[in-house]
């Protein structure tokens, strides 16, 4: 059984062990220590990182009380300095205590029970077995900041059976032996084997970002302490360029992208009449003719085609085929003035790579052909 650290004290950095075996694995050397301040990847929280001696270590697992250490290349056999990436362990334990803190005012605000967790490199999300609005959410989030301002002394304790029988905690596994409760105020008491904070008031700002409802549920994003402040610093820079960018003050610009999408969409719906005017106007000075007729038309969309085929078919005695984009790429509408297209188009597309379709006396669709090819077809 490895002697585990980190329940004794979470703040340690560094530390010396043992290194009782070093095998070979995939991914590089298996390490067994006789202690370790590595929190293996547990409970939705993924493993700590650092070095044992030189040995950088990627990844730490727990089986059957021991802790496995996966390291890059292999430390020596006997005593060994350690060294856990605190900066990384600390955001950690400041991102894990903010869940509790969550889940705890959900389940005592709402009577819901946290059914999922994971806490990544880069996103933290939770699962809780009930819908929640964004009112009642934006609720959870001030009351969880009021406890981190209020600077809670967090406590984490094994209790023996006795004790454990007359405690209300959390658990999402129904355990009965070695249980490790995480106590916060009376803010939340949970079943918990990962390291926390001592105090609320290190998580710094609890953030709520996204939502949604799943599986029944609610699955809730989060960032709290240095992953806020890196969140809010991304949204800040990019607000700073949409400010710029529409020349509105940054607590203005959500009204003044409004008004752009207003804007932009009166210009293209404008311009959408324009180039179907111009696509009528284009018909107007095409010739009558008796047999097939084949137009191409440069960057024209099928609206446009279509406007353009349905101003030209009355002087066209056969089909009148409007097509528009590249060889191998072309968009088509095809119309007559007393033929039924829709099944004379089967064999359209089916001899010049075609998709598409429609009823009565107009089609439209695709080509994945030439033009000559088209050309030659309809002759």
């Amino acid at each position: 059984m490895t002697e585990k650290l980190y329940y004794e004290d979470a703040y340690i950095k560094d530390f010396s062990a043992e290194v009782l075996s070093v095998t070979e694995c995939d991914g590089g050397f298996d390490v067994i220590l006789d202690k370790t301040a590595f929190f293996p990847e547990e409970g939705g929280q993924s493993a700590d990182t650092g070095v044992i001696g030189n040995s950088s270590v990627s990844y730490v697992y727990e089986k059957e009380g021991i802790v496995h250490h996966i390291t890059k290349t292999a430390p020596p056999v006997g005593v060994a300095n350690c060294q856990i990436d605190f900066g990384e362990r600390f955001e950690k334990m400041q991102l894990h205590t903010a869940e509790h803190i969550l889940c705890g005012i959900i389940h005592k605000l709402y009577g819901l029970e946290n059914v999922g967790f994971h806490l990544g490199e880069e996103e933290v999300v939770f699962d809780v077995n009930g819908t929640l609005s964004r009112e009642e959410l934006n609720r959870v989030e001030e009351i969880a900041n009021e406890a981190v301002f209020s600077n809670i002394e967090i406590e984490t304790f094994f209790p023996d059976s006795g004790e454990l029988g007359k405690l209300e905690y959390r658990a999402k596994l129904d355990i009965t032996e070695n249980v490790r409760i995480v106590k916060i105020g009376d803010v939340d008491s949970c079943a918990c084997c990962a390291p926390h904070v001592h105090r609320t008031g290190e998580i710094g700002l609890i953030k709520i970002l996204e939502f949604m409802k799943h599986r029944g549920g609610t699955r809730i994003w989060m960032v709290a302490g240095r992953r806020a402040l890196s969140d809010y610093r991304k949204k800040y820079s990019n607000i700073q360029r949409i400010s710029a960018l529409l020349s509105a003050p940054q607590h203005d610009t959500a009204d003044a992208l409004e008004k752009y999408m207003k804007d932009a969409d009166g210009v293209r719906s404008l311009l959408k009449s324009s180039r179907v005017a111009l696509a009528e106007a284009e018909a107007k000075s095409m010739p009558d003719s008796e047999e097939n007729v084949v137009v191409k038309l440069n960057d024209y969309s099928i609206d446009e085609l279509r406007a353009f085929v349905n101003a030209y078919k009355a002087r066209v005695g056969g089909l009148t085929v409007a097509i528009s984009g590249r060889d191998g790429d072309y968009k088509y509408v095809i119309a007559s003035n007393d033929r039924e297209l829709s099944q004379e188009i089967k064999k359209i597309n089916e001899s010049l790579s075609g998709r598409g379709g429609g009823r009565g006396f107009m089609v439209q669709g695709s080509f994945l052909t030439d033009e000559e090819s088209i050309r030659a077809y309809f002759k």
